[in-house]
């Protein structure tokens, strides 16, 4: 099966196009390559054993990223209410009409 390039297909298209061919005949080589010689409950085992595992380590990584997201959230938050007040003061001393030095 060979990819024919029509002149209205521009050359990314029809390397997508070439890519998906190559996709579709590879998937097809292995389909028939294990037409009989997989047992499919072995293939389902193997596959829910790898997903057991990497959806451990993957809750795991997450913790830690949400552990640190909140770390960085609370620290935005602290920063932001800081400057916040900082300016009420700087207006309320603008108003005041005082020049001391805000702490």
């Amino acid at each position: 099966m060979t990819l024919q390039q029509p002149a209205t297909v521009s050359g990314l298209e029809h390397n997508i196009l070439f890519e998906y061919e190559t996709l579709v005949s590879n998937v097809e080589k292995v389909h028939d390559l294990g037409e009989g010689c997989i047992d499919v409950n072995v293939m389902n085992h193997t596959i829910s054993q790898m997903n057991g595992t990497d959806v451990v380590l993957l809750v795991d990584k997450l913790r830690t990223l949400e552990k640190k997201a909140g770390l960085v959230y609370t620290l935005f938050k602290a920063s932001v209410y800081a400057l916040v007040t900082s300016i009420q003061e700087l207006d309320l001393n603008a108003e005041q009409g005082t020049n001391r030095p805000v702490l």
